[in-house]
């Protein structure tokens, strides 16, 4: 098929949120676009959003492109036609099954559909090679990534030339499976179910585990601003839906605080109400001010054992100027101490060591990804200096997730404080909980991303792709777990099962599968081809 502005023709269904952004984006590109609703308010609100754009970006002209239709039959002579209607299947399959007699091949028929099977769509009509998923992104006109979905029965040239039409519109195509979810909003559940669950169990608060979400690994939202953002309600429907189509698959079930908000009616942004309030008091992502203060390290050392889990530590430390050491002599001046071991590295005789070898006043820092602080606590003779710490993503940011040991006392704690804010890093006091904050956050999202790999969803460059264009990730979680490390992700996986026993944190068998292949000594004339 031959797509080109003056000679395609795009029909679209729904000229609410993501409809007229389609139309838009069409439009920009300048193709014919005939834009139906039922509703005549929805047409003159859509028309109203498209003229402002197009104005914005000096294609006023672009606007006779566009023509209004109160019918569906006036949609006879597109060349593609995108359904954007609400998500409710028997609703889609009413459209679709007229749509199948209005425009009759060589026309292809797509949906937008985020969370309903394509297939099941596609189920109604006649000519079911011709019918994909073309899942854009909100807005519609900007973000760059569309999700070409292949049904059973969609055929190479129907993929083919949707493929080519997301092209034309200066978007990024990525061809996935119809499988719940596809790939974007799949991955993300954890981003939003492991934030909830962390919310749910007090382990920190709604600011605390946005703020480390955005500055300790360098997301443009946090959890809890995204889903405002989104909307709570249609953020809670996509994970029920993934739930039920995956007959309750424990990695997608929803949390009764999403149940509860939706009751209450605080969706977000939209009501001015969600997990934030959007008054006239605006929510302050700056919640945690640092601080900077004159401490002098002239001479000080921190010391820093022997392991692997803490690669940025001791750069961190040199870079504020510290010297480091692993040993120490009996006349340095310590200022803390840092174990950033594995539990199979043996951190509980590391740990064990640099307690009864250091005076009980300087802080003790263990790194508590893959063992609670309450474990860890049980190893010394001084668990009042002990301070649990994020050691993976200490490097990423401005600040650093700490848990207090249970019977530390109020200057201990000030001291580790001091010492953090020496380091150039925001202290995050938050509750001890298995793998704190952003190692479960992420290696659940690493986690998904393997299982949708596995599972035929997509290859992994594809799959990280979509998360860097579809929601601003800063890294492709694939590509995050082999910086990471697939051994430390699968450690991290594991202690969270250890801990909850909950198939929901069940490492995917191709994480371990690549955890050992980094092991492997490198092969000659061989590649790693990430199945």
């Amino acid at each position: 098929m031959n797509i080109e502005p003056g000679k395609t023709k795009i029909g679209i269904v729904g000229a609410g949120t993501m409809g007229a952004g389609i139309a838009l984006a069409a439009l920009y590109k300048g193709f014919e676009v005939a834009l139906y609703d039922p509703f005549p308010e929805a047409l003159e609100k859509g028309r109203a959003y498209i003229e402002q754009f197009l104005a914005k970006k000096g294609l006023e002209k672009n606007k006779e492109l566009l023509t209004f239709v109160h019918e569906l039959d006036g949609l006879a002579g597109c060349d593609f036609v995108i359904e954007a209607a609400l998500e409710d299947l028997e609703m889609k399959q009413d459209i679709f099954t007229k749509l199948d007699a209005i425009c009759p091949p060589p026309a292809i028929l797509a949906t937008n559909t985020s969370t309903l099977t394509v297939t099941a769509i596609a189920s109604v009509t006649q000519t079911p090679e011709r019918m994909i998923g073309m899942h854009f992104f909100n807005p519609a006109a900007v973000l760059p990534l569309v999700e070409v979905v292949r049904a059973a029965n969609t055929s190479e040239e129907t993929i083919a030339a949707v493929v080519a039409l997301a092209e034309a519109l200066d978007k990024e195509p990525v061809v996935t499976g119809d499988t719940p979810g596809f790939i974007v909003n799949r991955v993300a559940r954890p981003f939003y179910g492991e934030a909830l669950r962390l919310l749910g169990e007090g382990v920190a608060t709604v600011e605390e585990i946005d703020w480390l979400v955005e500055k300790g690994a360098g997301f443009k939202m946090g959890p809890f601003r995204l889903m405002d953002l989104i909307g709570i309600d249609v953020n809670t429907k996509a994970m029920q839906s993934l739930f039920e189509q995956t007959y309750g698959e424990p990695r997608y079930r929803p949390h009764p605080i999403q149940i509860q908000k939706v009751a209450t009616g605080e969706l977000g942004r939209k009501v001015g109400k969600g997990f934030y309030g959007y008054g006239e008091e605006k929510a302050d992502k700056d919640t945690h001010k640092h601080v900077d203060k004159e401490t002098s390290k002239q001479g000080q050392v921190m010391l820093i054992s022997e392991g692997s889990w803490g690669v940025g530590v001791r750069a961190v430390c040199e870079a504020a100027g510290y010297r480091t050491e692993t040993v120490f002599e009996a006349d340095d001046s310590v200022a803390g101490c840092l174990v950033v071991a594995a539990k199979d590295e043996d951190l509980q005789g590391l740990v064990s060591w640099y307690d009864n070898e250091l005076p009980e006043s300087v802080p003790l820092l263990v790194q508590t990804a893959d063992v609670t602080e309450a474990e860890a606590a049980t190893w010394l003779r001084y668990p009042q200096r002990l301070v649990g710490f994020d050691p993976i993503f200490i490097a990423e940011g401005g600040v650093l997730a700490l848990a207090a040991s249970p019977v530390m006392v109020p200057e201990m704690r000030a001291k580790v404080d001091d010492l953090i804010d020496s380091l150039g890093l925001q202290p995050v006091w938050v509750e001890d909980s298995p793998a704190m904050i952003l190692p479960r956050i992420v290696c659940q999202l690493i986690n998904e991303a393997a299982f949708s790999v596995l599972e035929g969803v997509a290859e992994p460059e594809v799959i990280d792709k979509a998360m860097r264009l579809g929601v601003n990730y800063p890294k492709g979680p694939l590509e995050w777990g082999k910086e990471i490390g697939y051994d430390k992700v699968v450690a991290v996986l594991d202690h969270l099962w250890e801990e909850y026993r909950e198939e929901r944190y069940r490492a995917c068998r191709l994480l371990r599968k690549w955890a050992r292949m980094e092991k492997m000594p490198p092969m000659v004339g061989t590649e790693h081809s990430g199945r």
